[in-house]
């Protein structure tokens, strides 16, 4: 049983053993959770959201230094997350 176990840990990318087995724990007592630790339902909704353009989205350029880009630009919507503001409202929408 241990070589199987160690195989399926080589070829699912787990670097210990006991990475493997809390994951099968995890599957265990939680079946409805994605591999992302979210219900089908929410995961599906973020994945939707994140199709949708955000209006006046800007790209890093990949050159800049990242904090001295985040902080050259100004913050959009009073600060507020985009994609939690859709998230929240279509899930209320669901209740």
């Amino acid at each position: 049983m241990l070589s199987d176990v160690k195989k399926s840990m080589e070829k699912l990318g787990f670097t210990s053993i006991s990475e493997l087995f809390r994951d099968a724990v995890r599957h265990y007592l939680y079946p409805r959770v994605t591999e992302n630790g979210f219900t089908p339902e929410f995961e599906d909704m973020v994945l939707e959201s994140a199709k949708e353009p955000v209006e006046e989205s800007i790209e890093w350029d990949g050159k800049t230094p990242f904090t001295e880009f985040v902080l050259t630009h100004k913050k959009r919507n009073n600060g507020k997350n985009t994609l939690h503001r859709k998230i929240s409202k279509k899930s209320r929408r669901a209740d």
